[in-house]
């Protein structure tokens, strides 16, 4: 079986990193099993499947939600409403 990451060769008596949610077929390396967006190690980690791709907990959150540059909060989105304003004349 080849590593999904590197497509080197998983040896019989290897450790190897299955991860059900791409399929029990599908492995890597451990040192392989890592953050498409910034490389973290996920072994022992909690990790989300987009695409096919391996994220770590944040930054699969970017996906769906984008953090601000300067502040790096999580952006919500923000409902626009038109105030309108009349006076009434009794």
């Amino acid at each position: 079986q080849e590593c999904h990451k590197c497509s080197g060769i998983l040896e019989r008596n290897e450790m190897a990193v299955i991860a059900p949610k791409l399929g029990e077929s599908t492995g890597w390396h451990p040192a392989c099993f890592t953050c498409a967006t910034c490389e973290q190690l996920l072994v022992d980690l909690t990790y989300c499947v987009k695409d096919d791709q391996i994220y770590c907990e944040r930054h699969y959150a970017e996906l769906h939600k984008p953090r601000c540059a300067a502040c790096d909060e999580v952006q919500y989105l923000h409902f626009k409403f038109k105030l309108l304003i009349t006076s009434i004349d009794r």
